[in-house]
């Protein structure tokens, strides 16, 4: 629920009026992260088993395993712009908003609109559900430990991020491999590994997470010709040590799972793709900004188009379920087609309400989130 100042997956930083300069191939970025989101998961939800079992959708899948990387990359990449550390003030403020995340991730998962009927009467299956760890979990853990990290390390946190960046991938595997996920508690097991039905647990993931907080605090606060030059070579270099690491680890660890190869040749061709989505935005290419904003409001696309989808408990709808499985290709095209202007409408009001009354803007939030959570643990059943 973006639905305050300034919130959304790569800045987490609502309740007051943008003060920061952010160029438009950021936004347009994370737009386009969005935008391939939205179309994958909702032809995953309403495509019919025959049209998914054809080989130009099997193939397209291929590219949409670099959108939850991309948006991940992304929700470190503006977070790594400031200078670090913050000062305690900003630390705390981010800290707080990052918890929102957290819940508003957690909230997602949620089987009925209900603390005791939840506790109570959950399947094993709808705990899982519950605990596993998803895209905004892992963004806002791991960006709960760069701030952390920030004020351990001080000006040297890039080199120790990018040591502990390369250790979580390397790791990957044998945790993969040991099973110990499933020998944690129940809400610590899924941030391991996908055992549990993690989507993006923290190995490899939160590793993108890293990298793209990185790139930020190297790459974009660097003038444009230089910020080129170096994302250029870093995306090729890690293409190619990803293509070395895959010969090596052929037939040992699936590229597809929690490989190393998959990780680098994921954050090279991200970096590629940040290149040439800097470079539309700077030609004026139409629909730019619709992109930047979609990209601008992240975390409001990405809750209304799971509650357009899939329905929501507080309100109980059911949306589009009724059309799960049901569709073919151009009746899908047809549903993406409705949806983006409500996406694109819901992005624009709200950061316009941000911009013109960002006070009105916090208030409603916070009434939003206490009425939820009053609801939450006050409702029996």
């Amino acid at each position: 629920m973006d639905l305050v100042p300034d919130l959304d997956l790569s800045t987490i930083s609502p309740g007051e009026p943008r003060r920061s300069r952010r160029e438009l191939y950021i936004d347009a970025f994370r737009g386009l992260m969005a935008l391939v989101m939205v179309q994958g998961h909702l032809f995953e939800s309403l495509l019919s088993p025959a049209v998914r079992a054809e080989p130009w959708y099997v193939f397209q899948l291929m590219f949409h395993g670099s959108t939850a990387p991309g948006f991940l990359f992304a929700s470190g990449f503006v977070a790594g712009l400031p200078r670090a550390p913050l000062s305690l003030q900003a630390s705390l403020r981010r800290a707080r908003r990052l918890l929102f995340v957290l819940g508003v991730g957690y909230f997602l998962h949620l089987p009925w609109l209900s603390f005791w009927k939840t506790i109570n009467e959950a399947t094993p299956r709808q705990r899982e559900i519950l605990f596993s760890c998803d895209a905004l979990q892992v963004i806002a853990v791991t960006q709960l430990f760069v701030i952390l990290l920030q004020w351990l390390a001080g000006r040297r946190w890039t080199l120790v991020a990018a040591a502990i960046a390369l250790a979580i991938v390397a790791a990957a595997p044998g945790v993969w491999a040991s099973g110990l996920g499933g020998q944690l508690p129940e809400m610590l097991g899924p941030y391991l590994d996908r055992s549990s039905g993690s989507h993006f647990p923290v190995f490899p993931y939160a590793a993108f997470v890293l990298a793209g907080t990185l790139a930020g605090a190297t790459l974009g606060r660097a003038e444009a010709g230089v910020r080129h030059r170096r994302a250029l070579a870093a995306g090729l270099g890690l293409i190619g040590l990803g293509a070395l690491t895959a010969t090596i680890l052929e037939g040992r660890v699936d590229f597809w799972g929690p490989s190393p190869a998959y990780v680098f040749v994921r954050l090279g061709g991200l970096l590629l793709l940040l290149l040439a989505v800097e470079g539309t935005t700077r030609a004026h290419l139409p629909g730019v900004r619709a992109v930047a904003l979609l990209g601008h409001e992240t975390l409001l696309v990405y809750v209304l188009h799971l509650y357009l989808l899939y329905g929501s408990i507080v309100t109980g709808s059911r949306m589009l379920r009724g059309f799960h499985g049901q569709l073919g290709l151009g009746e899908a095209f047809v549903a993406l087609g409705l949806m983006l202007p409500v996406l694109l409408g819901a992005a624009w009001v709200w950061r316009t309400a941000k911009q013109r009354a960002p006070h009105q803007a916090r208030l409603l939030l916070v009434f939003v989130t206490t009425y939820v959570v009053y609801e939450f643990l006050t409702r029996p059943w």
